[in-house]
């Protein structure tokens, strides 16, 4: 790794290596979980589809718990290489990495005796428990890679490889699609079959990432010694990492809340629908998060080295490039949503009723690239309240409660017109938490002098 190419190179130069490996793995990593839905679709219709719906708030949990760890410690590594402080990275590389482990075999035993009332709690009955049970099973089954996966993507483009991390992905992404057409389409093994494939996806990223840091290839090395849970440092990771494992589980719940009210004011049909909506609007969802990890660590480098002129220019480039994409995006879907719709298997006569939900579902993309990058912004500089109240406010309270109002006045549309309205008022959050940052920076200030 070159700090003094990213500390004092072309700014653009270096903000799009990083950037643009990061987009590339996260559009890979999109790419198989629509094909997950793909294929469902056209292997085990509309209930499939509503079952891995159904299932995968569950899943959101362990996708946290890994970011949690990945973000956390990947966002401190950063700060300790801008520092020069090596033994503490490598020290925390152990600690997460136990760590990951202990909770992984947790997960396992949990998900293998509680599966029946989770998936009842989920809202599965009738033509989805089973797709819904199988889905979640194999899921829990497989945690300990799917932790590592998540966790280790991060942690080796905070170590200054995003190319290796863009990989990763890469190779999950290839193994995941094969293995989807073979499972599902090929041997109808439903939805179990395509969390089989997700899982083989999982464990060809983790092994990448595991050879790595084992092999003596990275900068932050990994050391026996380490291996050790040290619990200050891991306090560290959880209070910066905690915002990227709320912002999962909050997707989570949203879909657990709108599942449920969508079984009230509708059917299967609205559920699968909704599903495909949900696989949309995370292409565009997927990018903040490809664009805001990659520049994550560049904050973090530069905030370690107390660099603040680069770091806020870094900041303003993310910010443009954001918006950009989430208009193009958006007319994309306008222009060419129906041909899209159609992949995932949705009945002819519900396609005109699917793209018009879908285009009301994704209105507001444009304003959730800047709520993701100021999240992840304020996360690389250790603001957590400012990080969690941007990045949750959204999620965990706006589309939460338009999701529970708009219902009983405008039925089943109302959870579709619930997404724009949380995107395009979680701006109005983060001109307050802004304004709230700037005089709290500026107090500092005046106790100082």
């Amino acid at each position: 790794m070159n700090l003094d190419f990213i500390l004092n190179g072309n700014l653009l130069k270096v903000w799009t290596k990083f950037v643009s490996a990061s987009v590339i793995g996260v559009i890979l990593s999109t790419v198989y979980t629509m094909v997950d839905g793909i294929f469902v679709g056209q292997g085990a219709g509309e209930a499939g589809l509503a079952g891995v719906n159904l299932a995968w708030p569950a899943v959101t949990i362990i996708l946290g718990i890994g970011l949690l760890f990945g973000a956390g410690a990947s966002s401190l590594i950063s700060i300790y290489i801008g520092q020069h402080k090596q033994e503490k990275a490598e020290q925390l590389l152990g600690t997460v990495m136990k760590s990951l482990l202990i909770v992984g075999v947790i997960l396992m035993i949990l998900g293998f005796i509680i599966a029946d009332p989770i998936v009842k709690f989920l809202g599965a009955n009738g033509d989805t428990y089973q797709y819904t049970k199988d889905y979640f099973l194999v899921i829990y089954m497989m945690a300990i890679p799917y932790l590592l996966a998540n966790a280790l993507n991060p942690l080796v483009r905070a170590d200054g490889n995003p190319h290796l991390s863009m990989i990763m992905v890469g190779a999950g992404a290839i193994g995941n699609i094969i293995l989807d057409w073979l499972f599902v389409i090929e041997l109808g093994w439903g939805t179990k079959g395509a969390a089989l494939a997700t899982g083989a996806g999982v464990i060809f990223s983790t092994i990448i990432g595991l050879w790595y840091f084992l092999s003596g290839k990275s900068h932050i090395k990994f050391h026996k010694k380490y291996f050790v849970i040290d619990k200050s440092l891991l306090i560290e990771v959880i209070k910066v990492g905690f915002v990227s494992f709320m912002i999962q589980l909050s997707i989570g719940i949203v879909i657990l809340v709108q599942n449920k009210i969508l079984y009230l004011y509708g059917n299967t049909a609205d559920i699968a629908i909704f599903s495909v909506a949900g696989y949309t609007i995370s292409l565009y969802i997927q990018l903040c998060v490809g664009i805001s990890q990659g520049m994550q660590p560049l904050i973090g480098y530069h905030y370690g080295a107390d660099s603040t002129k680069r770091m806020h220019r870094l900041l303003q480039i993310t910010l443009i490039a954001s918006i950009i994409i989430g208009v193009l995006l958006l007319l994309c879907l306008i222009s060419y949503g129906e041909y899209f719709i159609k992949l995932f298997g949705i009945d002819s006569s519900l396609l005109p009723l699917a793209y018009k939900r879908i285009v009301i579902f994704c209105l507001g993309s444009p304003c959730i690239g800047i709520v993701y990058t100021m999240g992840a912004y304020y996360q690389s500089i250790h603001r957590n309240i400012e990080s969690n109240i941007v990045s949750l406010g959204r999620s965990f309270v706006l589309q939460i409660l338009f999701s529970i109002v708009l219902p009983p006045f405008i039925g089943v549309e109302g959870i579709f017109y619930a997404q724009p309205l949380s995107d395009i008022g979680s701006i109005f959050i983060l001109a307050g938490v802004m304004a709230y940052s700037y005089m709290r920076h500026k107090s500092k200030q005046v106790e100082i002098s």
